[in-house]
């Protein structure tokens, strides 16, 4: 598996640096965590960095981010922004592309938008994120009680995510899904999932139809019979292991990148 450093940033934080064996020195991955904007950290994730250092060949940093409600929005997203900007002194000389979970794919996407005209990443990779406010989807309808994550929790969380401002429409760095047809096209090429017992699944599946309508050749994986966070269970679900094989696969071919050697 991938060995770890810590590199301190000139700002003082701490990045989490996973190498994956046979590292060529070309590729990095910022990886966002999850955890409803309010919990969960850098060391909650440290498996899911290893498991894609190892599936896609790149390294992969991970780090920690304010965390709501006693920083909500966009303070979490000002700190990737922040990490985003001293990626080369974390590591020099590679082309970068950007990961995240739930709303850590929220983060990686809302960074994206954000970055357009003057930055962006390569390439991302979005697992069963949150991209839209709409507690009447089919899938929030659907698995309202769950198993695992339910549409109460997630009210509450966005809830300590947006503090005061009551309009989560307005601002498609909140809510991703209230894009611009302009702003998706413009996104560099996506790799996105969705775990089938989710009551995020829809929020995956309606952004992956809007991008196919717009003519792009993004992929799109719906994983059957799992839950939402599914690949934070790598140890004892096989679908969590090939969730980060098919991950590796859709970044080496949007990278045009291959596996190095061992």
């Amino acid at each position: 598996m991938a060995k770890q450093l810590i590199v301190e940033t000139a700002d003082g934080r701490r990045a989490h640096v996973f190498i994956p064996p046979g590292d060529r020195g070309q590729q990095a991955i910022l990886y966002v965590h999850g955890g409803g904007w309010s919990f969960c950290s850098a060391a909650t994730h440290d498996g899911a960095a290893r498991w894609l250092a190892q599936e896609t060949g790149a390294a992969v940093v991970t780090f920690d981010y304010r965390l709501a409600p006693e920083h909500p929005y966009p303070a979490g997203l000002e700190d990737c922004l922040a990490v985003w900007s001293q990626r080369d002194a974390i590591l020099p000389g590679r082309a970068w592309s950007v990961s995240g979970d739930s709303a850590g794919a929220n983060l990686a996407l809302a960074m994206m938008l954000r970055l357009q005209g003057r930055d962006l990443p390569q390439s991302g990779l979005l697992f069963y994120g949150v991209y839209d406010a709409d507690f009447e989807s089919p899938s929030y309808r659907a698995i309202a009680d769950g198993p695992g994550l339910t549409r109460d929790k997630m009210c509450r969380y966005w809830d300590f995510y947006t503090g005061a401002q009551a309009d989560r429409m307005s601002d498609p760095c909140l809510t991703p899904a209230n894009a611009t047809d302009e702003m998706l096209a413009a996104l560099p090429p996506l790799y996105l999932n969705a775990a089938e017992i989710d009551p995020l699944c829809s929020d995956s599946q309606r952004l992956a139809d809007r991008l196919h309508r717009l003519g792009r050749g993004d992929r799109f994986d719906l994983i059957k019979g799992v839950i939402h966070g599914f690949m934070q269970m790598s140890l004892w679900l096989p679908q969590s292991a090939d969730a980060y094989h098919r991950a590796g696969q859709a970044f080496r071919n949007m990278t045009e990148t291959s596996l190095p050697a061992t």
